[in-house]
């Protein structure tokens, strides 16, 4: 059990603070901001500190820290957030869902966000600073590095290694022994079968739209009934 500060005072940070209150045995003590961005001394009923002043109300010794910020700018944003927190003195914690089974036995770095139903099996390797969010499957022997994004529903093949700054959208899927290099944008329902290079992107294009109208479309299925 620790005490925790959640970097951040928006979306975010309310989801972390329900997962963290919910799902372990932690407890949030409040919430730090960038200096700018401050704006209000509370948020779900705890303080809020500008980072600057973070260390006066919640030294490094006695509190750990959480920074669950987004993809942005192919997740430096949170990386450099990260780092700042580290060299604050902060050890971060990492949230993993009790929904995962085996979830103990897991190589997970410091600030991991893993969010419910993945499934992960045995000898997964996870860096620091990643994003998991809710029903991915990833397979024996993968590694994921640091800094990186796994949105919701992705299937990892078994030996895959996804490197630092990648970002893998909704329903994509990737081979079995593929290396994904860093800084790849993976977009929703992409299909990975050969190594990539660095920053690389794969975009599937969206269904094409029908040339007919919903009603239309909805009287049509209804004469083949």
């Amino acid at each position: 059990m620790a005490k925790i500060v959640i970097f951040g005072a928006g979306r975010g940070a309310d989801i972390a603070h329900r997962y963290i209150s919910k799902d372990t045995d932690h407890s949030v003590s409040g919430f730090t901001v960038d200096d700018h961005c401050f704006d209000a001394n509370e948020f779900k009923g705890l303080p809020v500190v500008k980072f600057s002043d973070a260390e006066k109300m919640f030294p490094s010794c006695e509190f750990k820290m959480f920074a669950p910020l987004g993809s942005q700018n192919m997740n430096k944003l949170r990386y450099e957030k990260f780092k700042a927190c580290k060299e604050k003195g902060y050890e971060l914690i990492s949230y993993v869902s009790s929904t995962i089974p085996f979830a103990s036995d897991l190589d997970i770095g410091e600030n991991c966000f893993i969010l419910e139903n993945n499934s992960i099996n045995f000898d997964v390797k996870i860096g620091d600073n990643v994003t998991i969010w809710s029903g991915n499957q990833i397979g024996d022997n993968s590694i994921v590095f640091e800094h990186c994004w796994i949105s919701s529903h992705v299937c990892i093949a078994g030996s895959v290694i996804i490197k630092p700054f990648t970002f893998v959208g909704i329903n994509a899927s990737i081979s079995n022994n593929v290396i994904v290099e860093e800084e790849n944008f993976i977009g929703a329902n992409a299909l990975i079968t050969k190594n990539t290079a660095v920053k690389d992107v794969y975009i599937v294009a969206q269904t094409p739209k029908a040339a007919f109208p919903s009603d239309k479309f909805s009287s049509m299925l209804s004469k083949l009934v």
